[in-house]
């Protein structure tokens, strides 16, 4: 018999509505808050399920910029769920705030946070819209540090001072630091660091003023990332950073010193974009897990020659304008496990010399599987995430 219309999918549906609430409030977890609030059309268990959820996304772009909508959204949901004694463990806002005068804005914010604080949060993303409001303009509620219960605390486009960190930070269950376009300065950032010990992601993108970065206290530290993409008014920031519990290390920025002798016994990939400090010291490092390296257009490299002792090495990506004087350790790998990728921009006429160095560097690499691409044109610059 030929099944109706429609009636498989409504089948469907409804087998999925019988599964046990903790599994269809995971299901819900990976939507958005405007797709979550559309499955209460679906049946009444979807209808409680979506109310209850641990984790809220709350985006003044959902509201088409009617920030008297946004705000009444978010505090008859908070209170919904404080009458209900419901847990907040993930809370996401993307906001619209004119000044730090914002009549509206900041209390609501600054209300909303220490809601959610008692909630068992967990996971915190505070955004200021960025077409509306392209530069740093709000402090960050200093209720945001007195947060103890918080694990990953995500920043973008805020300012951090002296008055958000007037008073004790708590943050010491804190794992995850992420500052994208964040004002802050070296002695707050060095507060902060020295306030989180349990850190173990810590990513830093065009953060405004920020000259320095100290993280050797963060033993704990596995993964790091840095990016300075040249905005206006980013200055070149310094980087202190050879915690041996490092496993990952992604950076983009003209000044990346390494201490010489360094022990980066954890380390298993390390990618390094526009880096014109000398990379000399590479040569005294010690890199006994290293598998993966990745080189793009750093000028350090240039005019040196340097010796990675990396003897698990198995990936190794090159993209530049000239040659670099490159070579391994003896990997314990065999050549067919060994990979080298080599993307050469050349501007000139090759010459003999030119010749002379691509062949010491395929030299160096012969234990690998080579690809070469070489690209006789004007370089161009190319941002590789």
């Amino acid at each position: 018999m030929k099944r109706p219309k429609g009636e498989g999918d409504y089948n469907s549906t409804c087998r999925i509505s019988i599964l046990p609430e903790h599994i269809l409030q995971r299901i819900l977890y990976f939507l958005s808050q405007t797709e979550v609030v559309r499955t209460s059309v679906l049946s009444k268990s979807w209808r409680s399920v979506w109310c209850t959820r641990p984790n809220l996304d709350f985006s003044i772009h959902a509201f088409k910029g009617n920030k008297q909508d946004f705000i009444t959204t978010v505090d008859s949901t908070l209170q919904r769920y404080l009458d209900q004694r419901l847990c907040v463990e993930e809370f996401s806002l993307r906001v619209s705030i004119g000044s730090d005068d914002d009549e509206e804005s900041m209390p609501a914010l600054e209300k909303w946070i220490r809601l959610v604080t008692n909630m068992g949060l967990k996971e915190l993303h505070l955004r200021i819209s960025m077409e509306e409001y392209p530069c740093y303009s709000n402090h960050l509620p200093s209720v945001v540090f007195e947060a103890e219960s918080l694990k990953d605390l995500y920043l973008e486009r805020f300012i951090v001072d002296q008055n958000t960190i007037r008073g004790i930070l708590l943050l010491k269950n804190l794992k995850s630091l992420d500052l994208q376009r964040v004002s802050i300065k070296d002695d707050i950032f060095e507060k902060i660091i020295l306030s989180c010990p349990l850190i173990e992601t810590l990513d830093v993108r065009n953060c405004r003023t920020l000259t320095t970065i100290d993280a050797t206290s963060l033993q704990n530290l596995k993964k790091f990332t840095f990016v300075n993409d040249n905005v206006p008014f980013v200055d070149d920031c310094r980087i202190k950073i050879h915690t041996p519990s490092l496993e990952v290390i992604d950076f983009r920025g003209r000044y990346m010193p390494f201490l010489m002798g360094a022990d980066f016994r954890n380390l298993t990939r390390l990618s390094l974009t526009d880096v014109d400090s000398p990379l000399d010291h590479l040569s005294t490092c010690k890199f006994p897990s290293l598998e993966i390296l990745y080189i793009y257009y750093c000028c350090g490299f240039e005019e040196i020659k340097v010796f990675i002792d990396a003897p698990k090495i198995n990936n190794f990506d090159y993209f530049g304008d000239f040659i670099p004087s490159i070579s391994f350790a003896t990997t314990t790998t065999s050549s067919s496990e060994w990979r080298s990728n080599i993307h050469l921009h050349s501007t000139d006429v090759f010459s003999s010399l030119w010749f002379v160095n691509l062949n010491e560097l395929l030299k160096s690499l012969s234990q690998s599987e080579i690809s070469l691409n070489i690209d006789q044109c004007s370089p161009i610059r190319k941002n590789i995430a």
